[in-house]
């Protein structure tokens, strides 16, 4: 069932992508991975604006699940689509099945991540979720996607595969541009930066259970980054506009998965310095592609609001303190101290500081951080990160070549360096956006100066093949290693049952607000059919 209903779902997500680009964004492109991610897109703007009014059930989902296969039917008949474009996914469909197999999730996954979007499939969306859970106030738009999972046959079994699509389509859109993108001379560090973000999604990013609400997004913005160099460093601009398209699409999606990303807005600077002379510049604000973006930018926005009275939470600048089921400013600045304490190991498992004031300013929580969090965490992972980079400058280092065409980057690593620096003095916790942030910080830097060894685009493009299969073969071993391992810890065997774990405290909240609806309390309204308001 969970291989049927994975590649059934793929498929209608290409199809909702087809359909959405062709009638309405119009983006040009012969990437199955952009169009992943507009059928993803696509498939968020309905479960936003439908999950305000209905349940997402079973019969429903069924219905959307249908019109996207036979979308993908229509334009496959149509030959807008080429059988021989499918060899990369039906690749990449054997390599991830192995992915999606797991018995235990995200330690968030149980706490909130479910149960919200178990709520979406039962009832229309409630206003004020937040009293219940502090992890509602921070949705993520993967419970959205997920709440289109509950199909027949499937139950909630389902609800873990939205990081699973999103690594699937980046890998496309990876794999594709490697091979069928024509780079010049000037643009191979592009190439190379490229090869090293697919190695780093793949071998860093190998667990499907460790991805939560955060990975997601750090691999998005990693092909927002290439996107964004790849415009910023070639010579003709004809195709800056149709690029824009997508960039608009993939910043929305990176911003609704994690509400803090909308900082990477900033990243859009520099491109708007190099176009904003161009007769496209407003052009590019007055399309489809802007405004179904900008709708789904206000649906998670709007969504925010109805959970907990503000637009980013814990933001106090963002909230409103006159609705029934926000919260007053003192309990939203002890939300975000708590978060920020939780961030510099001030709080984790089997511990708690309770001088959190104190202990978040001025750098008082350092030692600490560096003793509980540093070692082994970030130390591991800067350690691993400079060991891939080791390994990969003696593989592509050759004989120096005299390049000395000007390579535009400088402004992007000012700001991927600039958020480094925020990261660390307020949220130095790595899934609070600190793995892709060392990633970059290292990995750009190393192919603009490996640039000057890359030439021989056939070795280059055999050496990263190579590259590949290697990322491949450890994806694959590790995730076998996965499974034997959660196989002797939890008698997990996914060819007899391939769900995960289920918790009871998952369902809690679904029954504590059938109690309140049952016995009419003064705490839940009923605003209109099937729509109620949580009054704290």
């Amino acid at each position: 069932m969970l291989i049927f209903y994975y590649i059934t779902i793929l498929t209608s997500i290409i199809g909702y992508g087809l359909f959405i680009n062709e009638k309405f964004v119009k983006y040009e492109t012969n990437n199955l991975g952009s169009i992943g991610f507009i059928g993803i897109f696509s498939l968020l703007l309905i479960s936003y604006s439908t999950s305000q009014f209905i349940p997402h059930t079973e019969y429903f989902n069924f219905i959307v699940l249908l019109l996207g296969i036979f979308s993908f039917i229509y334009f496959l008949i149509k030959k807008k689509i080429k059988i021989v474009e499918f060899k990369i996914p039906l690749f990449l469909f054997f390599i991830s099945i192995i992915f999606i197999f797991i018995y235990k999730n995200h330690d968030d996954f149980h706490y909130y991540h479910f149960p919200y979007t178990y709520i979406l499939t039962e009832y229309s969306h409630p206003i004020g979720m937040g009293i219940f859970n502090i992890g509602f106030n921070t949705h993520s738009s993967i419970f959205y996607l997920a709440s289109l999972l509950h199909l027949p046959g499937a139950n909630y079994t389902l609800f873990h595969l939205p990081a699973a699509f999103i690594l699937f389509f980046a890998n496309i859109f990876f794999l594709t541009i490697i091979y069928k993108n024509n780079f010049s001379k000037k643009n191979l560090f592009i190439l190379f930066f490229l090869t090293s973000c697919f190695m780093f999604s793949n071998i860093f990013f190998y667990r499907l259970a460790e991805h939560g609400t955060d990975r997601s997004a750090m691999i998005l913005i990693l092909i927002m980054i290439i996107q964004i160099l790849i415009i910023l460093n070639r010579k003709f601009e004809n195709d800056d506009y149709n690029q824009l398209k997508f960039l608009f699409i993939l910043s929305v999606l990176i911003i609704s998965l994690k509400g803090l990303y909308i900082l990477y807005l900033a990243l859009f600077f520099p491109l708007l310095l190099k176009i904003y002379k161009n007769d496209f510049f407003f052009k590019s604000f007055i399309n489809y592609s802007f405004f179904l973006s900008s709708s789904l930018f206000f649906l998670v926005l709007f969504t925010n609001f109805l959970n907990s009275g503000c637009f980013l939470f814990p933001e106090t600048m963002t909230c409103f303190q006159n609705t029934s089921w926000g919260f007053p400013t003192d309990k939203i600045e002890e939300y975000k101290i708590h978060y920020e304490n939780w961030a510099k190991a001030g709080a984790g498992a089997g511990y708690s500081n309770f001088d959190k004031i104190n202990y978040v300013q001025n750098f008082n929580w350092l030692p600490n951080w560096i003793d509980r969090y540093f070692f082994n965490k970030i130390s591991d992972l800067i350690f691993s990160l400079i060991f891939l980079a080791f390994v990969l400058f003696l593989i592509f280092k050759r004989k120096k070549n005299n390049f000395n065409e000007k390579i535009k980057y400088k402004m992007i690593l000012f700001i991927i360096i600039s958020f480094l620096i925020i990261w660390f003095c307020y949220y130095p916790a790595l899934r609070y956006g600190g793995y892709h942030l060392f990633f970059i910080s290292i990995f750009l830097p190393l192919s603009i100066f490996i640039q000057k060894y890359l030439e021989n685009k056939v070795k280059l493009k055999k050496k990263i093949s190579i590259m590949i299969f290697i990322t491949f073969s450890i994806f694959f071993v590790r995730n076998i290693d996965r499974l034997i391992d959660e196989n002797k810890k939890y008698s997990y065997n996914p060819l007899k049952n391939s769900s995960y774990r289920f918790v009871d405290q998952s369902f809690k909240y679904k029954n504590f607000i059938q109690k309140l609806i049952k016995n009419k309390t003064k705490k839940i309204k009923e605003i209109y059919k099937g729509r109620y308001l949580i009054i704290n």
